[in-house]
């Protein structure tokens, strides 16, 4: 920028610093006050305990002594391709699975495994793709048809998450009985694109889960896993690194509601925040590079769609084997990395934390495995180096396909952003 336009832009970036009510400090005092109103009823986020917020040092967690896995720990993680589009309509997505293991004494034969996935939507009706296997030594892979479901800007993301998740669950699946640690898997515990999808699809919404088999496949994938887990009394933890989810906020406004919660001056109080993970940044701001902080747990309720409430795994009720869809909730807590800030969200199934000493562990258990990496567990980056796809990798299966060209986004910047997201209606 030459300097007319940067000085422009300093005189407005002046105009806002200038009036935002409070400064970095008083924000995170005025966060912590309003955290503590999550102890009030309503919203979809209750409280397992009284909410509260704590501090460990690092070389606690290093040498804690009553960690009840201390076998090797297990992470599981899909790369992708990242959806690319072809100039005569195709589109295809493929995402790689594998799971890493670390520990002194651990056995790496796992990780020679992997998943291959392949996603691919095409509404020729003169094509004759149709869904395939094919496998190499250790590595399984398959093409699956997407369905036809009419153009929608949300396609080739709704192609993308399911060539991920299938890869992931299948692979989890395939590899269940060799787990005999807890695995951290990258990502929500359950795969909530997918899982949304089924519960539109029952109450009349349309989704790719309308006519297709495979998000109800995916999300029994995970849930099966979750089961052979818990009958070994070993752990599964979902690591979410980012997230534009706004599930404590809008519970916290609606308990700010529903108790007609006010400041000194009787004013209804303001929650300005608009991303979970901002929020718990606030709250669990600290100075010191030597402690990890975090938060008590949390359950996700149930879901309001149209005047209907729902658990996640409510379409997949009748699969489960310990519990009806309640018992399978997503608990979850928060924690701040001392070095950069960034803030994971920790979540398990209900079931595995519902009691309290439970609880306890496996959030020392994780917090033991994040302080050792100051970053997501070993296992999950073990897991990421080992399945990822590079920019190299892409290119060569990009040009895989000879068929047609590759089209590629020069809109990149958004400058046509406001054009593609109007929906127009016949």
């Amino acid at each position: 920028m030459e300097a007319n336009a940067l000085s422009v832009v300093r005189n407005l970036f002046d105009h806002i610093d200038a009036n935002v009510p409070r400064e970095q400090d008083e924000q995170a005092v005025y966060a912590r006050e309003l955290f503590d109103y999550l102890s009030h009823l309503g919203g979809s986020i209750e409280a397992l305990e009284e909410p509260n917020y704590q501090k460990t040092q690092l070389s606690e967690l290093g040498t804690w002594t009553e960690d009840s896995w201390e076998q090797p720990t297990y992470g599981l993680d899909a790369s992708t391709t990242q959806p690319i589009e072809f100039n005569n309509g195709l589109i295809v997505d493929t995402a790689y699975a594998k799971i890493g293991v670390v520990g002194q004494d651990a056995d790496h034969t796992i990780e020679e495994g992997g998943t291959v996935k392949t996603v691919v939507h095409f509404a020729d009706s003169d094509s004759t793709l149709h869904d395939t296997d094919a496998a190499e030594g250790n590595v399984e892979g398959e093409v699956v048809r997407f369905p036809d479901v009419g153009r929608s800007r949300n396609l080739s993301k709704d192609i993308a998450t399911a060539a991920q998740h299938l890869a992931e669950s299948e692979h989890l699946v395939e590899n269940a009985a060799s787990v005999d640690g807890v695995c951290f898997i990258d990502g929500a515990v359950y795969p909530l694109g997918v899982a949304y999808w089924l519960l539109l699809d029952e109450i009349g919404r349309s989704t790719p889960a309308g006519a297709w088999d495979v998000p109800r496949r995916i999300l029994s994938n995970y849930a099966g896993f979750i089961d052979e887990q818990f009958e070994k009394d070993l752990p599964v933890v979902g690591v979410v690194k980012t997230s534009t989810m706004d599930e404590v906020l809008t519970a916290l406004d609606e308990k700010i509601t529903r108790h007609n919660l006010t400041d000194n001056d009787g004013v209804r109080i303001d929650v300005p925040w608009t991303r979970d993970h901002q929020f718990m940044g606030e709250v669990l701001r600290d100075s010191s590079l030597n402690h990890l902080t975090y938060t008590s747990w949390f359950v996700q309720e149930e879901l309001p769609l149209r005047n209907q409430s729902f658990d996640l795994l409510s379409s997949i009720e009748s699969r489960l084997s310990h519990g009806d869809a309640s018992d399978y909730r997503r608990a979850f807590f928060y924690l701040r990395l001392p070095k950069t800030g960034d803030v994971l969200r920790v979540e398990a199934p209900y079931l595995m934390v519902r009691n309290q000493d439970r609880r306890r562990a496996i959030q020392y258990k994780t917090l033991k495995e994040i302080a050792k990496k100051q970053g997501v567990p070993g296992a999950v980056g073990r897991a990421d180096r080992i399945a990822r796809i590079t920019s190299e990798n892409r290119e060569t299966i990009r040009n895989m396909i000879r068929s047609s060209e590759a089209s590629f986004d020069h809109n990149w910047d958004g400058r046509w952003s406001d054009i593609e997201d109007i929906d127009f209606e016949p």
